[in-house]
């Protein structure tokens, strides 16, 4: 059979898919196109470290998921690699490994059988990965910028915000703030015990942030002074 049949031969699929596609993307983020087509946002940044009151701001691996997910995503330096250079090598070392293993059937007229999916696609599935965590290894002290990485609602502690709700209370409110690395996030919050409740456009401070990724905050004059640091 020819190359392009056995390609295209189903136990070839998931692997010839997943390479083309991450040639393809690879190529229209190489000439800029998908630059111009995603275009840019230059205003608030609300979603990127948007809190839920259960973990990090910026939801990667909060105490909801558990150690579990977080020993997974570690060694992919979520946050410090750049998302699409992850995707990119998880894809390529996928599509690799699988048409690797299946080039042993290129000899045979009718190609890979359909049943090689049960281990070629978990084989294929743990070199992505292990390919995306070598690149990731290799490139986080190059390419790792902390003006970008995601910021962790306990460093969060301190700074100064704006109430965006009609109220923070002992159960629920909403604060923008601007993190270190200069990006004006939206949080989820309570105000602290012991402490007034606030209402729309009042100044917060950040107080505190509990094991549970909880933040508590205070209004600016009743904040700590040696906690306080405005960044607005």
């Amino acid at each position: 059979m020819s190359v392009l049949d056995w390609l295209s031969s189903w136990a070839n699929v998931p692997f010839t898919v997943a390479g083309g596609a991450t040639l393809l993307f690879a190529l229209v983020q190489a000439t800029g196109v998908l630059g111009l087509l995603g275009g840019h946002d230059d205003g608030d940044a609300d979603g990127h470290a948007e809190g839920d009151g259960d973990g990090d701001a910026d939801g990667h691996a909060d105490a909801g998921h558990g150690s579990a997910l977080e020993a997974l995503l570690g060694p992919l330096a979520i946050g410090r690699v750049p998302l699409t250079l992850t995707v990119e090598s998880a894809g390529l070392a996928f599509a690799i490994a699988g048409l690797s293993i299946n080039s042993t059937y290129l000899d045979h007229p009718a190609g890979p059988p359909l049943v090689s999916l049960a281990w070629t696609l978990p084989i294929a599935l743990l070199v992505g990965y292990g390919g995306a965590a070598l690149v990731a290894r290799v490139l986080a002290p190059i390419v790792d910028d902390r003006a970008q990485a995601a910021t962790s609602r306990r460093e969060l502690v301190g700074t100064i915000g704006v109430v965006i709700s009609s109220r923070v209370s002992a159960e629920f409110g909403e604060v923008r703030l601007r993190d270190r690395s200069g990006h004006d996030v939206r949080v989820v919050c309570r105000v602290a015990p012991g402490t007034r409740e606030l209402a729309e456009r009042d100044e917060a401070v950040v107080v505190e942030c509990s094991d549970d990724g909880t933040l508590y905050v205070a209004a600016f004059d009743e904040g700590e002074p040696e906690r306080r640091q405005r960044v607005l």
